[in-house]
């Protein structure tokens, strides 16, 4: 059995998606001291601004509509971190695997977006997916950098 897929609901979700992201790597960035990761997680964080804007523009071409947004819905609950989480070491090790996860689930959403859309939609989600990919290794850099510094060494 096939699930019909909803291409209006899948970017209205993927609009509030980058929206939570790009709000957790600015609470993020805020929350560090150390310039160099304040600066990449900035850039995160303009990454998902502009692909929040890419999506917007294409509901609005596409429905002739404002794609309506839900400050309560919730796509990543991984996300919704306290900033007092940002203090502990642990807590900050469980976030970056969030992070990393969040990144990797996205990849894949718009990976599924290219396949089911054809010419230059195709060619947008493309675009973003390969972008989230690029944030998955980002992501993935800094949970090791974070391990590391936890465990004293670099286990793998």
């Amino acid at each position: 059995m096939t699930v019909a897929f909803d291409m209006k609901e899948a970017l209205r979700y993927g609009v509030h998606a980058e929206i939570e992201a790009k709000r957790f790597y600015k609470m993020w960035a805020d929350s560090v001291d150390e310039e160099h990761l304040k600066k990449e997680l900035l850039e995160l964080s303009d990454w998902e601004s502009e692909h929040e804007a890419s999506l917007l523009n294409y509901y609005e071409k596409m429905y002739g509509e404002k794609c309506p947004i839900d400050p309560d819905l919730v796509v990543a609950p991984e996300l919704k971190v306290q900033t007092k989480d940002f203090g502990d070491v642990t807590s900050v090790l469980r976030i970056a695997s969030a992070a990393y996860l969040s990144e990797m689930r996205a990849m894949e959403f718009y990976e599924r977006l290219e396949k089911e859309s054809k010419g230059e939609t195709a060619m947008m989600f493309g675009k973003i997916k390969d972008m989230e990919k690029e944030h998955m290794d980002i992501t993935k850099k800094r949970y090791l950098k974070i391990r590391e510094d936890v465990v004293g060494f670099r286990a793998f």
